[in-house]
């Protein structure tokens, strides 16, 4: 027989609900931070298709008009070389959400896989792997990365393969404890029982399992490599001119700060800034709905 303190304890998880700083709200309330997040990732998500018409302008250099201050021509002014700094920032948001989604992507798919193989493999395996993810993740993201591009040369491509490795640890790590886990579910056992495979365990059953906890990983990391890749490419080891990357951006409007010309990097920055603001906002919420999936799910 159910009792009425059990139906309002399952209350919370059974209503449509929205979320504030982790926290249930009930429906009908307005989740300020998410709205303005969400509106502000919808406009990165504009100026990033409006970035693929303006490619073009980000790179035509008219040195008649270098240095103009923000007009209705020149809604973020103009740079040293007389290019469009908005459509540099437009193009700049493509390259930063291609960059971040192939390392995030990359670096989930070798983070899953090595978990999946400690989840499923033998325990020595699971402990040398578990060791070596370790040992990369002593370092600091950042630093590590940076030490890896100079290694391979300034670039996109360098930086991005810095991201993926220092990322790959992070998801084998969070995702490890969700696949040791699994080995006691009863579907698993189940599975094991009527003869499938390895690969067919870890490809149907182990994969989805680890599903939530993924998602709430790729949504967490896209804003640290956004900001990750603006960083090598402020100091030199990631984009290089004259591709318009924000972080590259923002380094040759260091040049002209001091003389009065502040759009050619505050532009950049702020969109930096903002981009990174509302995915770590999000990523919040996505982390918030996971668990409260899970709370739902264990009542």
């Amino acid at each position: 027989m159910t009792t009425r303190s059990d139906e309002t304890a399952r209350a919370p998880f059974t209503m449509p609900l929205r979320l504030r700083r982790g926290r249930p709200v009930r429906p009908g309330a307005i989740d300020w931070e998410f709205d303005v997040a969400l509106l502000v990732f919808a406009a990165f998500v504009a100026l990033a298709v409006a970035g693929v018409f303006l490619q073009h302008r980000a790179t035509a250099i008219d040195v008649a008009n270098a240095l103009e201050s923000p007009s209705g021509q020149h809604w973020f002014g103009t740079d040293s070389e007389g290019r469009d700094v908005f459509a540099r920032v437009a193009v700049g948001t493509i390259i930063s959400f291609a960059a971040a989604a192939a390392t995030v992507l990359i670096g989930a798919a070798g983070g899953v896989l090595i978990a999946v193989t400690c989840g499923l493999g033998p325990r020595w395996l699971d402990t040398v792997l578990m060791r070596l993810t370790d040992t990369v993740l002593a370092f600091p993201q950042l630093l590590l990365a940076l030490a890896i591009s100079v290694a391979l040369g300034p670039g996109l491509i360098s930086a991005g393969v810095g991201i993926v490795v220092t990322i790959i640890p992070i998801f084998a790590r969070t995702l490890r404890a969700e696949a040791v886990r699994s080995r006691s579910e009863p579907f698993i056992e189940s599975a094991r029982t009527i003869g499938l495979s390895t690969p067919h365990i870890a490809v149907r059953h182990v994969v989805p399992y680890l599903s939530t906890t993924l998602t709430v990983q790729v949504a967490a990391n896209f804003g640290a490599a956004v900001l990750t890749l603006a960083g090598l490419s402020f100091i030199g080891v990631g984009a290089q001119p004259p591709t318009p990357e924000w972080g590259a951006m923002i380094t040759d409007g260091l040049q002209n700060a001091l003389t009065g010309q502040w759009w050619i990097g505050v532009c950049p920055g702020m969109a930096l800034l903002l981009l990174v603001a509302s995915l770590n906002v999000l990523s919040d919420r996505v982390r918030a709905r996971g668990g409260l999936r899970r709370k739902a799910g264990a009542l």
